[in-house]
């Protein structure tokens, strides 16, 4: 399996060699007009995909921009409903503890009376 693995990869090589040095050759033997508008054609392709790259970033920096601001105005709509303070909360919940032990102190006392 390996041998023919490597010879096909040999044939590859061979081919690719051959193709090369024809494509050369053929380009060498261009007429000077032919050559020109050929690299013209190249010239003008390569600009074209510079400006579609430019596009693409100026696309996705927009998009990107846009979700930040989506964002940061979702967060800024929950800190609105969590707004209220610690400090109140806090006193909240002592008051329900104070009478949470103030049940558990009647509770306590019934309990005594009936024994």
């Amino acid at each position: 399996m390996k041998d023919k693995d490597d010879e096909f990869n040999r044939e590859q090589d061979e081919l690719e060699l051959r193709a090369n040095s024809a494509l050369e050759s053929s380009v060498e033997n261009l007429d000077p007009a032919v050559r020109r508008k050929l690299n013209q054609a190249r010239i003008k392709a390569l600009e074209s995909k510079a400006s579609g790259v430019r596009v693409f970033k100026l696309v996705g920096a927009v998009s990107f921009v846009l979700a930040i601001g989506f964002v940061s105005l979702f967060n800024m709509e929950q800190e609105s409903i969590n707004s209220t303070p610690f400090a109140e909360v806090l006193e909240e919940d002592l008051e329900m503890l104070e009478d949470l032990e103030f049940v558990y102190w009647m509770a306590e006392q019934e309990l005594e009376v009936t024994n």
